[in-house]
């Protein structure tokens, strides 16, 4: 097996309306955003009595954006998307990301 350093890596999603995708593909293109991939989805809660005593809407277009970041700029884009952007607020949107090991670019 060949040794592989880390590289500091992560897979970094963003979850939002469809109206704002432009607005985000700007951001992750601001970010240095590798393999952007953007996939249409349709929001599946429904309206419920529970779902409104949490302060949850139901949305029903919805983008993923996906896509590979440097360790340091995946964490200044989530300090971007709660503060600018809401994201800590209810529907706003939902943005994360995961270590990649053994992936350079």
């Amino acid at each position: 097996m060949r040794d592989v350093e880390i590289n500091g890596l992560q897979y970094f999603v963003i979850i939002a309306e469809q109206n704002k995708k432009k607005k985000f593909l700007a951001l992750l293109d601001e970010y240095d955003a590798r393999g952007i991939e953007v996939v249409y989805a349709h929001g599946s809660m429904s309206p419920s009595a529970v779902a409104a005593a949490f302060g949850f809407e139901s949305e029903q277009k919805k983008v993923m954006l996906s896509c590979l970041l440097k360790n340091e700029k995946a964490k200044q884009l989530l300090n971007i998307l709660y503060s600018d952007y809401k994201f800590d607020k209810p529907n706003t949107g939902i943005a994360f990301s995961v270590p990649v090991e053994g992936m350079a670019f």
